[in-house]
């Protein structure tokens, strides 16, 4: 795989998109292909002389479906002892059930350690991590993020329609999960037979989540050139850039990060490593920049909302209104990124994505987002270009507003 760069710094990430896609292919999180990629971010960055290149390895839940199915099925075992054996007993057996259910799912969803994670095998994976000095004295760090791991290509993801099926459903189940535990606590206190059916319901909803969760389970990967080569490619050409013109005072890390799809379990392992170094360092987040054009991303989150912080969403915004040529947007997002654990500890970050005009024929299809036509041949070179430069313009920003 050559790492030699091409005489256009704005066309390089291109160059990564075809070697993470169609060289190394798939990369599920803690698999082969995940550390295919790794090896090839820290060949690129040694080669680009970017100083204190390492791969840093971390363990890993392997699934992003898993712990939530097992936090829903705790639910419904639950249930179904409460309707075949109606009791104080079979109550209280499901107020407990549905109990941790629900408390995993919302510590699953927020990125928090539960007992599904305990419970589930775990992988190793790797985030590549390479930093580019300060010109001068460091006055501000800044810390790049694009995630290598590719996710499945479930059938709740084929079109808009099946994703809001999906999403609803799922969410239904959660909701179940605490209400059915309320249910049956009441029925421990009052030892009443009522509530059957709601129990009968929740237990409906939880057995099609279920279903779907396995298919989701046993679907093939995606190419993974949208989401998220894109956006690990435009982590390394930047990487390249700065190694050969640094920021005056402005340190830049630069992170290939591993299992986001799966929880966002790199970028955890990078703030649990480095923390202290980075706790006023700004998260600069590159997630799907192969479509379109560059997006701000201003809430993202499954269960709870997490939000940019503010200095940088103002800097940005500022990058937007002096280049319009890039037509960089707003919008919020409809899960989560790296940014959502970045954001939950407290750190600083923002996450730039794509947005799409409604006639764009990668519209309908979200982006190609966790599907199997997420292939580079579905990429617009133009717009990993616009993203390039929409971020070089923004690292400037941020140094600008470095200087005492």
């Amino acid at each position: 795989m050559s790492t030699a760069l091409p005489e256009n710094i704005e066309s390089r990430a291109w160059h990564h998109v075809r070697e993470l896609c169609q060289t190394i292919g798939p990369r599920p999180s803690t698999r082969k292909g995940e550390r295919d990629a790794a090896d090839y971010c820290c060949a690129a960055m040694q080669a680009a002389e970017i100083q204190n290149v390492r791969c840093e390895t971390f363990g890993s839940g392997r699934s992003a479906y898993l712990p939530f199915g097992l936090a829903i099925a705790a639910g419904l075992v639950g249930n179904l002892w409460q309707l075949s054996r109606p009791g104080r007993a079979s109550s209280l057996a499901s107020l407990l059930l549905n109990g941790a259910g629900a408390l995993g799912f919302w510590r699953e969803a927020n990125f928090q350690n539960n007992w599904m994670r305990r419970v589930l095998p775990k992988g190793q994976s790797q985030n590549v991590i390479g930093v580019v000095p300060a010109r001068e004295e460091t006055l501000k760090r800044v810390v790049l993020v694009g995630h290598i791991d590719s996710h499945r290509t479930p059938l709740v993801y084929s079109s808009p329609r099946w994703l809001k099926a999906f999403s609803t459903l799922v969410g239904l189940a959660f909701i179940a999960l605490p209400v059915c535990g309320a249910a049956a606590g009441w029925k421990v206190l009052r030892d009443e037979k009522k509530l059957r059916g709601l129990h009968f319901l929740s237990t409906i909803f939880e057995a099609g989540v279920l279903l779907l969760i396995a298919q989701a389970e046993t679907s093939s990967f995606a190419p993974g050139a949208h989401d998220n080569a894109s956006g690990a490619a435009t982590v390394l050409a930047l990487g390249e850039r700065l190694a050969k013109s640094p920021l005056g005072n402005t340190e830049v890390w630069i992170v290939n990060d591993g299992c986001e799809e799966v929880g966002a379990y790199g970028i955890a392992a990078l703030l649990d490593a480095h923390g202290e170094e980075l706790r006023d360092a700004l998260f600069l987040n590159f997630d799907m920049c192969g479509i379109g054009a560059p997006g701000i991303l201003t809430r993202e989150g499954l269960l709870k909302s997490y939000f940019p912080d503010q200095e940088l969403l103002e800097l940005a915004r500022r990058v937007a209104a002096k280049n319009p040529a890039l037509e960089a947007r707003e919008h919020r997002g409809a899960a989560y990124t790296d940014m959502g654990v970045v954001a939950a500890r407290g750190f600083k970050g923002l996450t730039i994505d794509f947005v799409l005009p409604e006639n764009h024929s990668a519209h309908e299809f979200m982006g190609y987002w966790h599907q199997t036509r997420d292939t580079i041949e579905n990429l617009d070179p133009a717009a990993l270009e616009k993203t390039h430069r929409f971020g070089w313009a923004l690292l400037q920003e941020i140094d600008a507003n470095s200087t005492p």
